[in-house]
């Protein structure tokens, strides 16, 4: 306790980074380079090119990823870290302008016409990248010509009709420019061409070859009565069930396929124009080619969706590693996995019910596509599911990874499986082999359910569908949750955006416990450039609490990172309780506000064992090494081989690292979120206001994790009331375009068959109670997709969000005709409103300085709900 009164105050508003350049103002976007060099004299600058609202990513700004050497040393560089993944009936070109510097005010008026080109990328025999001669016509896909627009720019360039593009294959990759001209008067407009971009046609649903494949174990270890395990009591022991099932399969799966020479060779000595990789996996995933990562994404790739409806894809441009030198080698694709939304640790929760999403066995689905230059054939090859493509599965290093508990990293497993996505370290399968960590052949995933089955126990629990013994039972009873269909990724993958050295780090007590203060407040992990020092274990044996890990074997050791964002003010140390997952705490040791035990209680017989001596559930991570492998020899692995967790994130400022004599060093923290453009600003003379303005930043950065939640560490799920608050600020920060498209349509796959729209998505039946029922979230929570609609449209100008999203919420809209005013009666409120005490049933605005008056909140957004189906209706 000295140590911590003995530092000097933190003094945070002298942050320069408080005033840093507005995006707006910056030559470059997230996404690279904004402008060609070249005959570049009008003063309108096009930039920030984007295809369906998506815009390549070359390299996210806190990316730990470097090129790396494959088999004969010679350095391949991955062209991206995303590449927009779109299909040939739904292309939409858009931009964003700037004056370029010191041109006349009366020139950037407006722009008087465009020019878009679009043509198919082919790789260069004599370089390493995909790359087209300006000059080659042959490859040009659409050519729009110069287009007048004297009323100025359209909000979208639309495609999809356009028959040029629907010709062609998936796995064609496009690039793309646009030429703007400007109001330069007595030239009639003079152009400026951006930088060339890319995107890449993939594959429909149904166009897909691949097969969703799993570990036998993990296909294996179910139980019928897990589905519905957790929707009722532990009386039968179903929940017992479960969970001894999801620890045998808790060890994550790791798939590699190799791709040898043969497969390259073309007929007639044709070379590769281009080679595309598509690639998903459940819960989460990880793609990499002779050992390189492919995306520094990954704990949350794919982002949430109803899994049982739609899962999106990504796309990789593999090109550089199958041409030049590459095409006479042979390839290895490794796709790593986490568990994600999709086979998490079975915990009963609080308010988190996660035993209402869709779930099983971790899977993934792959094919690659490699285009000709001459006979512009497209071929897929790599197949999952396929036996002749030769796909294996392995148990490899993580023993579990949690979204909210964080991960088990095995450091001598990690170095067993050193290079197993590369040609060295590929061997054959072993059918006899007992180790959980032998590749076998994978198992084709398949559901044992329906989507109209799962979807009707959905609706009964939540009453919007009247229960009825004779026509189904409302509790689910299957193995595997159906996986919906495939679709292009819709937002940007959730990646690192920045990266923080420290501002302190301080010994904590002598139990060899280090505190790393990092100023900030943000979601992903850290990550030990130095690796991790040699563990001690403390003179008494007392762990510092949150750092006990009793589940181990004994000749094991270990460190543990545990993550928060305020400390205790008793203490100093970092406060578990108000990051606790899904809320399961006691209070602290201070002023316990729970009754002890109450955490594992709640969290039922798979709550972690290694979390009740805390009294919380824990956002931590533990790297784990065999004290007889201590020595550091490479072949047993070394704690200075540790580096990060990869499919979890925490929310933390502050981060304890247990137990060392030594600090760690080289230490950054990875700050993840959505990849978004932040392109809004603010700054003013008081130093107060930045400060809050920084707070606010940090706060939508840490809960813009694939979907917007209200808190990125407890529940982690999106709720309509929080989206409809905090999106006019997000709006101004961010390009939201894609994300709340996908917001709308994730509303949309939650609603109910009688119109009712959900307070939250996914569904969790929470809170419904605050709703007018049969089904209906809270009216405000519930109002979210409608309202945002409107708003995506008034910023974005996105008609053909409200020809998709319109039917849907006219369902809404005539659910509250039927149900609102019998709903406010059953509530308590009568026509003339006697004894009306504000305080009634709903969840009302949670903001309010007085008492929240749910009555006027409720009938606000119901009109809310008109009008914004008026202002929609208006527009088409």
């Amino acid at each position: 306790s000295s140590t911590v009164k003995d530092r000097e105050l933190k003094q945070w508003w002298i942050r320069k980074e408080i005033f840093t350049t507005p995006s707006s103002q910056k030559e470059h976007s997230i996404g690279g380079g904004d402008e060609d060099q070249q005959q570049q004299r009008g003063s309108i600058i096009p930039f920030d090119l984007s295809v369906n609202h998506l815009q390549r990513i070359t390299r996210a700004p806190g990316s730990p990823n470097v090129g790396l050497d494959n088999d004969d040393d010679s350095l391949v560089t991955v062209p991206e870290e995303f590449l927009p993944v779109v299909l040939p009936t739904e292309i939409d070109f858009r931009w964003r302008s700037r004056a370029r510097s010191k041109s006349r005010p009366e020139d950037v008026v407006m722009t008087t016409a465009y020019h878009i080109v679009a043509r198919q990328a082919r790789s260069s025999s004599s370089t390493t990248t995909t790359t087209t001669t300006d000059g080659d016509e042959s490859v040009i896909v659409w050519d729009s010509g110069k287009v007048d627009v004297p009323d100025g720019l359209p909000d979208v360039v639309h495609c999809e009709k356009d028959a040029s593009f629907q010709l062609l294959d998936a796995g064609a990759i496009i690039e793309w420019r646009v030429t703007v001209w400007d109001s330069h008067h007595d030239s009639g407009g003079r152009p400026s061409s951006s930088a060339w971009t890319k995107f890449a046609i993939g594959p429909s649903h149904d166009e897909w070859d691949g097969q969703w494949i799993s570990h036998p174990t993990d296909i294996e270890s179910w139980s019928e009565t897990d589905a519905g395990a957790f929707w009722g009591n532990n009386k039968e022991g179903h929940q017992d069930t479960a969970c001894q099932n999801w620890e045998k399969r808790s060890q994550l799966p790791i798939f590699r396929a190799k791709l040898s020479p043969l497969n390259l060779l073309a007929p007639d000595g044709d070379e590769i124009a281009s080679a595309l990789l598509v690639v998903s996996g459940l819960g989460s995933f990880r793609a990499s080619m002779d050992g390189m990562p492919l995306s520094s994404s990954g704990p949350l790739d794919p982002p949430l969706t109803d899994f049982a409806q739609r899962v999106s894809y990504r796309g990789y441009d593999v090109t550089p590693f199958l041409t030049g030198a590459g095409a006479e080698k042979s390839h290895v694709l490794g796709i790593s996995m986490g568990s994600g939304w999709w086979d998490h640790r079975p915990i009963a929760g609080s308010f988190i019910r996660l035993f209402y999403f869709p779930h099983g066995a971790v899977t993934c689905i792959a094919q690659l596509y490699v285009t000709y230059k001459n006979s512009g054939k497209t071929e897929v090859l790599l197949p999952s599911g396929h036996e002749s493509s030769g796909w294996q599965v392995a148990k490899g290093h993580l023993r579990e990874s949690s979204l909210f508990t964080g991960e088990y990293i095995d450091l001598q497993s990690m170095a067993a499986f050193d290079g197993w996505d590369t040609t060295r370290g590929w061997t054959a399968t072993s059918q006899t082999s007992s180790s959980e960590h032998s590749w076998v052949d994978p198992l084709v995933y398949k559901s044992d359910t329906t989507i109209e089955s799962w979807r009707k126990s959905l609706h009964m629990k939540s009453h919007a569908s009247i229960m009825n013994a004779r026509k189904g039972k409302i509790i689910p009873h299957h193995k595997l949750s159906p996986i919906g269909k495939l679709i292009p990724n819709e937002i940007p993958p959730v990646m690192p955006t920045e990266r923080i050295s420290p501002d302190e780090v301080y010994k904590l007590d002598d139990k060899g416990r280090w505190m790393l203060d990092f100023g900030k407040g943000v979601s992903g992990m850290i990550r030990f450039e130095d690796g991790l020092p040699h563990p001690i274990v403390p003179i008494d044996g007392d762990y510092p609490r949150g750092h006990a890990v009793n589940t181990l074997d004994p000749d094991e050791s270990f460190i543990t990172v545990v993550y928060g964002e305020s400390l205790e003010l008793t203490k100093g140390d970092i406060n578990i309780a108000v990051v606790a997952g899904m809320g399961l705490h006691d209070g602290g040791p201070k002023h316990k506000s729970k009754a002890a035990g109450s955490a594992e209680a709640k969290g039922g017989p798979c709550y972690p064992k290694d979390h009740i001596e805390a009294g919380s559930l824990l956002q931590r991570d533990v790297y784990i090494l065999p004290r007889s492998a201590e020595g550091g020899q490479s072949s047993k692995g070394s704690f200075a081989d540790a580096r990060q967790s990869h499919f979890t994130t925490h929310s933390f400022r502050f981060v304890e690292v247990c137990c060392t004599a030594e600090p760690p060093t080289g230490v950054h923290a990875l700050a993840y979120r959505t990849a978004f453009n932040e392109w809004g600003d603010f700054s003013s003379s008081s130093i107060h206001i930045n400060g809050g303005y920084e707070l606010v930043k940090n706060a939508m950065n840490s809960n813009m994790l694939g979907v917007q939640s209200d808190c990125p560490h407890r529940e982690k799920i999106q709720y309509g009331g929080d989206i409809l608050a905090d999106s006019p600020a997000s709006l101004h920060l961010y390009d939201m375009s894609a994300f709340y498209r996908k917001v709308v349509w994730d509303w949309g796959d939650q609603q109910w068959e009688n119109g009712a729209y959900a307070g939250t998505s996914h569904w969790l039946g929470l809170n419904d109670y605050a709703g007018i029922g049969t089904g209906s979230g809270e009216t405000v929570w519930a109002s979210a997709p409608v309202v945002m609609t409107a708003r995506h449209m008034q910023h974005y100008g996105d008609i053909k969000l409200l020809e998709e999203s319109f039917d849907n919420h006219m369902k809404w809209f005539n659910f509250l005709l039927s149900h609102f005013d019998k709903g406010m009666k059953t509530k308590g409120y009568d026509e003339d409103l006697k004894g009306y005490v504000k305080e009634g049933s709903g969840l009302g605005d949670w903001l309010t300085f007085r008492g929240r008056d749910t009555w006027l909140t409720h009938q606000s957004f119901y009109m809310a709900t008109a009008r914004s189906i008026a202002y929609i209706a208006s527009r088409l």
